[in-house]
């Protein structure tokens, strides 16, 4: 079966957005690793700023994590645009609609593959 790829203007697009994305992450990344050291350093003086050294440390270590979840997401979508399988899904080998890569350009499922896949694991 043959899938119509998208165009290579619209791919261009995705290309530089997700460029965009994958600098801005790093960036942010970057930033946040060094705060999370500075905080790591940070001698706390009583009980309440070392309650609050601690809270801050784990709000840090949460977006940086998920800054890296979604940097990964956007390098794979980066990978599949260069491989040329960009937009289509993943388990079926449909199109992945214009609608949903412009909401999620990473995403690599096709919104009823996601679906089921989200209800796989609620169910286990």
């Amino acid at each position: 079966m043959s899938i119509p790829s998208l165009p290579i203007d619209v791919l261009l697009v995705f290309k530089g957005d997700l460029q965009d994305q994958r600098d801005e992450l790093a960036r942010a990344i970057e930033s946040t690793h060094r705060e999370i050291s500075r905080l790591a350093d940070f001698a706390p003086g009583d009980i309440v700023d070392h309650s609050c050294g601690n809270s801050c440390k784990e709000v840090m270590f949460t977006s940086y994590s998920h800054k890296r979840i979604r940097l990964r997401k956007v390098e794979d979508a980066l990978k599949r645009i260069k491989k040329g399988d960009f937009g289509i899904c993943a388990d079926c080998e449909g199109p992945i609609e214009l609608k949903r890569l412009r909401a999620l350009p990473w995403a690599n499922k096709c919104i009823d593959c996601q679906e089921q896949s989200e209800q796989g694991r609620f169910q286990s």
